[in-house]
């Protein structure tokens, strides 16, 4: 099993300060804030896979730019709550100058069996939601995200992947969107999935990635299709 709460080498925080100021237009001062948080190899892979991300869409559609928005506290945050405009950064996404998208980190959603009302609910929820590393939203979501306000809800293990994850992930599937059919055409956003422009199994037309630092992610890659999973071995 791969270490996971060790400490960030010094060398790849470096590279995500890199990827950030690259990306987002922003300086080494606010690229080194915004790692913060990403003190364990673990969190910092999250924002590995945050970078990924904004890779994967930019190469997917050039025409995206995507824009860093401060909360009080600079630094991405490293426990999951609902969406805080007010607290945390996130990254807003444009497309020829119109707001299209955000991505927050460690972010909890409403799950689909919970039923209406329950956005409106404050508190700890139990499991009426469950947390997602990242989310991809609509623009101006509040709060936690409920199942339609959702774009793309990403995973990241920074560990060897197993059984016990594969079962996590699928269980994260379930209550993000109920299985529909073969292939949904989208009527949002659906340029946001890059792995299957032509629609995903899903309504709602959500998709789910899970990005793993270990080469064993390719070992369980057998029901993503059914469920609209992408399932990426991502290096750190």
């Amino acid at each position: 099993m791969m270490a996971t709460r060790t400490h960030t080498p010094g060398a790849m925080k470096t590279k995500l300060e890199d990827a950030f100021k690259a990306h987002l237009g922003i300086d080494s001062l606010t690229a080194g804030q915004l790692l913060a948080s990403a003190t364990l190899q673990d969190k910092a892979y999250e924002l590995r896979a945050l970078i990924a991300v904004m890779e994967r869409l930019r190469v997917f559609r050039p025409t995206l730019t995507f824009t860093l928005v401060h909360g009080t506290s600079l630094k991405f945050r490293a426990k999951g709550g609902p969406i805080d405009r007010v607290a945390w950064p996130y990254v807003r996404i444009d497309d020829n100058g119109k707001a299209v998208g955000e991505l927050w980190v460690d972010i909890e959603c409403i799950a689909i069996s919970a039923g209406h009302g329950a956005k409106a609910l404050k508190g700890h929820l139990y499991g009426k939601c469950h947390e997602l590393d990242i989310v991809l939203v609509v623009p101006g979501t509040d709060g936690r995200p409920e199942p339609y306000e959702i774009y793309l809800g990403v995973e990241a293990k920074h560990r060897a992947f197993n059984k016990a994850l594969l079962k996590e992930l699928l269980g994260v599937r379930r209550e993000m969107t109920m299985r529909y059919g073969d292939h949904v055409a989208h009527d949002h956003e659906d340029w946001f999935i890059w792995w299957a422009p032509a629609g995903l199994p899903a309504m709602p037309p959500s998709g789910l990635v899970a990005f793993c630092s270990s080469d064993t992610i390719k070992k369980y890659t057998d029901p993503a299709d059914f469920w609209g999973i992408h399932m990426e071995h991502l290096p750190f």
